[in-house]
């Protein structure tokens, strides 16, 4: 089949990986194009519903513990202040999700989306920071949710949605989506002029790519759906009216864990698991020394995810 992104009939490599975040072990071919380097799925499940459970993370509820930690480190990560959120970043590095939304400089008061949010987990985080006018869309969902502090939550498509917006966001969100040019476009078309869209997610060409093929944790087949390049996303940017301002790569040290657990058979879901934190805690030093190989790779433009910038032409 032709790339979904440059429509190249070309392929430079192919494999056969299987689904493993919940052990279901399901396999699937994805093969990496010949011209924009991007990597896909072959061919895209007909209920893709069944890859999403209602224990998938992104629909995951915090406690009143857990929830009030993600604030302090959200501030920390934004601010730069607070010596709880401090240490959490010691261990966990700094939120990149908030990072990003810093880059942009959107004001409080900046009408902002967030696609693919899941319940909304880091639109709440905005909130606590000050911004006010926050919006969400997953078709996942179950229903709508209206938070209290007034965040909007709504089960809807990206396609659905009117209105103007200063900032779009799509957090690993992206990957998922089975058309990345018309995704983009629809974002610009509710983008206000000298808006801007901000996009994190996996990325093809990595040196994580490279070294573990068919057990790179970031392919979590079927679920993503294509994982871009920058040159993918160049493409995508000019087909789109955007313009690709800047790319901050943001990968950790999953990178290495996640994908050393999958050549071992290990799910992510599974007893043997380092997926909870309080497991990867007793391995700090280890992780550390993963999460410093990680940044070494961010560095040099190697890292197996990144954040695009774009900006409305």
């Amino acid at each position: 089949m032709n790339c979904r992104i440059c429509q190249s009939a070309e392929v430079s490599l192919s494999v056969v990986t299987r689904e493993m975040m919940f052990g279901l072990r399901d396999e699937f071919t994805y093969f990496e194009c010949a011209g924009c380097g991007c990597v896909q799925i072959q061919n895209i499940p007909a209920n893709l519903g069944r890859y999403y459970p209602q224990n998938y993370y992104s629909f995951q509820e915090s406690g009143r513990v857990e929830r009030l930690l993600k604030e302090r480190w959200a501030a920390y990560s934004y601010h730069g202040s607070g010596m709880t959120g401090s240490l959490i970043a010691v261990v966990l590095g700094k939120n990149a999700a908030i990072e990003s939304v810093k880059r942009t400089g959107v004001g409080f008061n900046a009408d902002i989306l967030d696609v693919g949010c899941g319940n909304g987990d880091l639109l709440l985080l905005l909130h606590s920071l000050g911004f006010s006018s926050l919006t969400g869309v997953d078709p996942f969902l179950a229903d709508d949710i209206v938070y209290k502090n007034g965040v909007r939550v709504l089960k809807k498509h990206l396609g659905e949605m009117a209105g103007q917006f200063d900032l779009i966001m799509l957090h690993h969100a992206f990957e998922h989506m089975t058309d990345p040019a018309e995704i983009l476009g629809q974002a610009a078309r509710i983008l206000r002029k000298d808006g801007q869209v901000v996009i994190r997610v996996p990325v093809a060409g990595s040196d994580a790519w490279r070294r573990y093929g068919a057990n790179w944790a970031q392919l979590d087949p079927p679920r993503h759906i294509v994982l871009p390049t920058v040159k993918s996303m160049e493409i995508l940017a000019a087909r789109t009216g955007l313009r690709l301002d800047r790319v901050v790569f943001d990968s950790t040290e999953f990178q290495f864990w996640g994908s050393e657990q999958y050549q071992l058979n290990i799910p992510l879901h599974d007893p043997r698991s380092l997926f909870p934190l309080s497991k990867r805690a007793r391995f700090f030093w280890r992780m550390r020394k993963q999460r410093q190989q990680a940044k070494e790779l961010n560095a040099r433009g190697a890292g197996d995810s990144a954040c695009f910038h774009f900006h409305k032409v």
